[in-house]
């Protein structure tokens, strides 16, 4: 049976995970883009990590499905909520992502910018933001489906899923040739929703944290060693094809991951320990917020506004990503703990 609230450790632990997941994806960009600038060892160790926390979005996908899929609530009333936690925050980033590139950035107000953003991101990491809309538009049709279908039907909908966004396009890829099956009408990241459902209600068991990590670390050399020889072929411009959300690879390294974290934060005394376990419920209360401010704090570190710069490529790699990646980490988790004490701006870091 699932329970039915946010205490569960298991979820905060994974959720504050993908967080910093994500802010290294940011912190990596410019080692794994200059396969022709940096020494090479330098562009493998950034390719490495790059290639490991490629989880980071996916993980958030599937916590959505576990946490929503199983609520029974109305449609106005899902609705209503989503507006404020999802929507009025969008809005608000949007417009100070737009000014951020105007006085920080000194680019021109391009009035077109305050419009586009309606359909699409003013900067590039919103994009996840338009993703969950998407989503969250499905929701009360999928939650429908997942109480009324059987676990095989269920997985049946994954199994299509996986072949019409990651087989296929693999294949296409790999021949040059459009496929010509129609399997549109399932398509983008819904069955990370189902795939959350199915897995968030079980224990995971040894057996299964075993082969999670055997398949992770398979999934890893994989997207690595591809995304190597893709950028090779390139010139030396980087291949993000086994970078993508939607790539066979990421999506087994995915499950792996959900599965790892779920398991470890089940068993591990140290993470159930109570004064650690509320710190990362802290850290994990913070997350959204993070993800919409860290990009502002990555700019700010890395221009040098605060007197001194921190950058990956100021000293050794394997070092300079994560440490630049920890101190964005929690210099926007600090910044969003302090903006959700200040009354109506705490509404933009729900």
């Amino acid at each position: 049976m699932f329970k039915n609230d946010e205490s569960i450790l298991w979820v905060h632990f994974i959720r504050v995970i993908a967080t910093f997941f994500v802010i290294m994806v940011h912190t990596c960009s410019s080692t794994i883009n200059g396969y022709n600038d940096l020494p090479i060892a330098d562009w493998w160790i950034g390719n490495v990590y790059a290639s490991t926390v490629r989880p980071c979005v996916p993980l958030f996908f599937l916590l959505t499905g576990y946490l929503l899929l199983n609520k029974d609530e109305s449609i106005k009333k899902f609705f209503i909520k989503r507006t404020s936690k999802v929507i009025f925050p969008l809005f608000v980033w949007s417009l100070l992502y737009i000014l951020w590139h105007v006085f920080y950035s000194n680019k021109l107000l391009e009035l077109d910018s305050l419009v586009v953003f309606f359909l699409a991101p003013a900067h590039f990491h919103l994009w996840f933001l338009y993703a969950i809309i998407g989503l969250y538009l499905y929701m009360p049709i999928l939650r429908v489906f997942v109480k009324n279908a059987s676990q095989d039907l269920m997985y049946y909908f994954v199994i299509l899923w996986f072949i019409a966004v990651a087989v296929i396009p693999f294949f296409e890829k790999l021949v040059l040739t459009p496929s010509k099956i129609d399997l549109k009408m399932i398509s983008g990241f819904v069955g990370y929703l189902v795939l959350g459902y199915l897995i968030g209600k079980y224990k995971v068991n040894r057996k299964y944290f075993i082969l999670a990590v055997f398949v992770a670390i398979t999934m890893i050399i994989i997207t690595v060693m591809g995304t190597y020889l893709l950028t090779i072929r390139g010139g030396g411009e980087l291949n993000k094809y086994f970078f993508g959300y939607l790539t066979p690879n990421v999506i087994f390294m995915s499950v792996s991951f959900f599965v790892i974290l779920k398991y470890l934060s089940d068993r591990h005394i140290l993470i159930n320990n109570k004064k650690i376990n509320f710190i990362i419920q802290k850290m994990s209360s913070a997350s959204f917020g993070i993800y919409l401010i860290h990009i502002m704090v990555l700019d700010v570190l890395y221009n040098g506004a605060l007197g001194f710069s921190l950058k990956p490529e100021f000293f050794s790699v394997i070092f300079s990503i994560p440490l630049t990646a920890i101190s964005i980490y929690f210099l926007s988790f600090f910044m969003v703990l302090f903006l959700k004490r200040i009354p109506w701006v705490c509404k933009i870091v729900p």
